[in-house]
């Protein structure tokens, strides 16, 4: 779904989006105003959504980060959109298959350091932020994260710009919001592997 779909439904929710059939004017009752608060009210749901209920995944390879080797250890600068790792080791692939460590310490939100032993070509699968859209977007620009996400979306907004002026209104677009973010969690996954010495720490 792209921007200019979310705002058109977020219009249809306040009844603002047509006169008699006849697109509504932005100078007509307010609508710029509305119009103009819409872009940053997307990205405020974006990113609840990808910090909460629908999580969105990424891989990439520590070997295309910057690093810096400092004594015993090796320090990688995490990309600007990471948000938290989203298991609970890295993975490599080696000549037994594939090989986890836990054998890592992140610092802050910025770093990650591994011993020297255990540097390696290893894989990192990370939740990231969204890509946010900018003041002005344009109708064919697309939004982040899952297609079920933006259907929810236009509820949320709807629901803070009637907040001053109708709270049955308000409420009842807060309640059909979080109606569907509580049906995206995600499914319980195994995976069956060795377990991890969790006693091994930086010496």
């Amino acid at each position: 779904m792209n921007y200019g779909q979310v705002r058109d439904q977020v219009l249809k929710l306040l009844d603002q989006y047509s006169v008699a059939g006849a697109r509504v004017e932005g100078s007509y009752n307010n609508q710029q105003d509305y119009l103009n608060r819409i872009p940053s009210l997307v990205n405020d749901a974006m990113m609840e959504i990808a910090t909460g209920a629908k999580k969105i995944p990424a891989v990439l390879r520590l070997g295309s980060l910057p690093r810096e080797e400092t004594g015993s250890t090796v320090r990688y600068e995490l990309p600007g959109d990471f948000y938290q790792l989203r298991t609970g080791s890295i993975v490599k692939g080696g000549t037994g298959g594939i090989v986890h460590t836990n054998c890592y310490m992140l610092q802050g939100k910025r770093c990650l350091i591994l011993p020297k032993e255990e540097d390696g070509d290893y894989a990192l699968e990370y939740d990231r932020y969204p890509m946010l859209l900018n003041e002005r977007p344009q109708d064919s620009d697309a939004l982040d994260n899952a297609p079920e996400t933006h259907y929810a979306i236009p509820f949320y907004v709807a629901a803070f710009l009637v907040d001053r002026d109708d709270p049955y209104l308000c409420a009842l677009f807060h309640n059909k919001y979080a109606d569907k973010l509580a049906g995206m969690g995600a499914g319980l996954t195994a995976e069956v592997r060795p377990v991890a010495d969790a006693y091994r720490f930086f010496q």
